[in-house]
């Protein structure tokens, strides 16, 4: 008879008394079995979507509805913790919002009121851990602002600190360790920024200069494990990249270049959701799914595709199982 202990891609079972102690323990949690990923659409005006969907990001195959956000926009952007997802800003035609809301990743159903960010605005970027939530960057009147929250709570975000760039264009970050907050994708008025920035999650302050990524872009999706960061997709001054770069997040440096994705067709403000092992991202203005793994380098692989209830279009992605949260390997 073979192994019947569940693992990290199957919870059911029994399970082993010294690997639930050590996860207590080590991780302040329980094991995990599979990992899930939440999208919310975005939209376009007229056509925004309040749509939510989910996938199991250790295995292949389309979303599957969630449940609706509290009204449909896009530019928004999501942070998580091991057991909470939380949308952030956006825009709503005529104007960026302040709103934020939350879901529980595990169940499905619409979202909650969380709070207010500090300042209505879109095009943010945003990264997690098991605490504490940062939302940087955005627009109208490209800001610098950075604020954050307490995962666990519900109230209005707090001033944190400036990034080291001015500019929209953070969107779907989702590049952290446990520690460490990185960002990249700025978008000035006249071009897009290389620059990348990171800050730690347990103090407050200005961002610090990490390095830059191999092009500028604005608006890249990201994944991570816990020592490596991805940034995939985007838009350059001359239009829609399909190229991926990663950076080690415990140090400083430039990006390196990590491979492409599927296609750039619709590479335009992709989201992304991640495990320690994989990336998964929701290409801008498309259904397609891409998705890699985080330790190697390479082109991504086809993964599923997006409900086709109006595609995806500057939406967002959160996870459950990014490298920010304390989590059993």
């Amino acid at each position: 008879m073979g192994n019947s202990y569940p693992d990290r891609t199957n919870a059911r079972g029994i399970w082993k008394l010294d690997d639930i102690t050590k996860s207590i323990i080590t991780h302040k949690n329980f094991p995990r079995g599979a990992t899930r990923g939440v999208y919310n659409q975005g939209g376009a005006h007229p056509a925004f979507s309040d749509v939510m969907e989910y996938i199991t990001i250790e295995t292949l195959g389309n979303g599957t509805d969630f449940g609706n956000l509290s009204e449909g926009r896009n530019q928004n952007a999501g942070v998580s913790s091991a057991t909470r997802g939380i949308w952030g800003g956006g825009f709503l035609h005529p104007a960026a919002v302040n709103i934020m809301e939350y879901v529980t990743i595990l169940n499905t159903g619409n979202t909650a009121d969380f709070g207010d960010l500090t300042q209505a605005r879109r095009g943010i970027g945003a990264n997690s851990n098991d605490t504490r939530g940062i939302f940087a960057g955005g627009e109208p009147s490209t800001t610098n602002i950075l604020d954050y929250i307490t995962m666990a709570s519900t109230g209005n975000a707090i001033d944190f600190g400036d990034l080291t760039v001015t500019g929209m264009g953070f969107q779907n970050s989702v590049c952290c360790s446990k520690t460490r907050a990185v960002f990249t994708g700025s978008n000035t008025p006249d071009h897009s920024q290389n620059a990348i920035g990171f800050v730690q999650f347990s103090t407050t302050g200005n961002a610090v200069d990490f390095g830059d990524q191999s092009q500028g872009r604005t608006q890249p999706a990201g994944a991570c494990s816990h020592t490596r960061g991805i940034f995939a997709g985007g838009n350059d001054p001359n239009g829609v990249v399909d190229t991926i770069d990663y950076v080690t997040i415990p140090s400083h440096g430039n990006a390196t270049d990590f491979g492409d994705l599927v296609s750039a067709t619709h590479a335009q403000h992709p989201g992304g959701a991640c495990n320690l092992i994989r990336g998964v991202f929701a290409r801008g203005q498309s259904q397609v799914l891409d998705y890699i793994t985080i330790a190697s380098t390479g082109d991504a692989a086809d993964f599923g595709d997006i409900m086709p209830s109006g595609g995806y279009s500057q939406g967002s992605g959160l996870s459950n199982g990014h490298g920010g949260l304390a989590l059993t390997s």
